[in-house]
């Protein structure tokens, strides 16, 4: 039974035992945490100028909402002071920063009533971050820039945690969602026709768990976790702030996830960074990671 828990203070082994056991953590917002919300709300007003960033939408045409985004998104995952941040709340959180790697932190945007569901403002359905080609060993952080109203949260469910779900993931390879997929995103505004690993089968826990939390109150959960994108429907754009990990101890000892259900080609190992000093992940470790 998936379990949560809020501002539980655990060491190494227990967070990263109850993480791989399907278990959600919850925790409050920090200084870190703070911070990075801070920084994403500069580039945002930023990027959108005397518009609010959250209401900007309806007084844009979505042709012109698309490339403020997609610039705005492009800025914050690949600054250097991002990933500072990052590296910031890791050690905050406890995380060896030296055995610690993440890929490049993302900023999302789930506009209101379907206005961009599409590239740049994918609307993600259900889907399990394996199915994407992630490592099964990596831990997922995700947090609100604002606070959540509950049309706009995310929706988990637990239910699938240890039940498999027919899935695309067969079909999904990750070398081809970088030479293909990506370079497409800014083009999908009415209909994004990228090759997603969506489940291909109705969903019995349709309306799952949805969690609603403050600004910078970190969510944390397995990447083998089913979940999903809600219908925004709140009247405000919804921006959200999200970044994976991996251990080098857990790919070592080969400690994850159960894979139940992905079968996705490619892996995302060669995304990340060392928390320490930002240099990419050794050959070593991605063989490991591979095997």
């Amino acid at each position: 039974m998936v379990k949560l828990y809020l501002d539980r203070k655990l060491s190494r082994e227990e967070f990263h035992r109850k993480i791989f056991d399907g278990d959600l953590l919850l925790y409050r917002n920090s200084p870190g945490t703070i911070a990075l919300c801070e920084y994403a709300k500069t580039l945002m007003h930023e990027a959108f100028g005397t518009k609010d960033p959250e209401m900007a939408q309806f007084d844009m045409d979505v042709e012109d909402f698309v490339p403020i985004v997609g610039a705005l998104k492009s800025k914050f995952t690949n600054d250097e002071h991002t990933k500072k941040l990052i590296k910031n709340i890791l050690i905050e959180y406890g995380c060896d920063i030296n055995k610690t790697y993440f890929d490049v932190p993302r900023l999302r945007v789930v506009s209101h009533g379907g206005y961009l569901s599409a590239g740049v403002g994918y609307a993600y359905k259900a889907h399990r971050d394996t199915w994407y080609a992630a490592p099964h060993s990596q831990i997922n952080w995700w947090m609100s820039v604002s606070p959540l109203e509950a049309p706009q949260v995310m929706t988990f469910y637990p239910k699938y945690w240890d039940q498999p779900c027919k899935n695309a993931s067969a079909k999904f390879d990750y070398g081809e969602w970088c030479d293909v997929g990506r370079k497409v995103t800014m083009s999908q505004i009415k209909k994004d026709t990228r090759n997603h690993p969506i489940p291909l089968e109705e969903l019995y826990d349709r309306d799952g768990l949805k969690i609603i939390t403050d600004a910078a109150e970190p969510i944390v959960f397995s990447a083998a976790h089913l979940h999903a994108t809600s219908p925004n429907d709140s009247g405000r754009t919804r921006f959200s702030i999200d970044w994976r990990t991996i251990d080098e101890e857990d790919i070592i000892s080969n400690n994850a996830a159960k894979n139940i259900d992905d079968e996705s080609r490619g892996t995302t190992i060669s995304d990340f960074i060392r928390a320490s000093d930002f240099t990419p992940i050794s050959k070593e470790l991605m063989d490991k990671c591979s095997d």
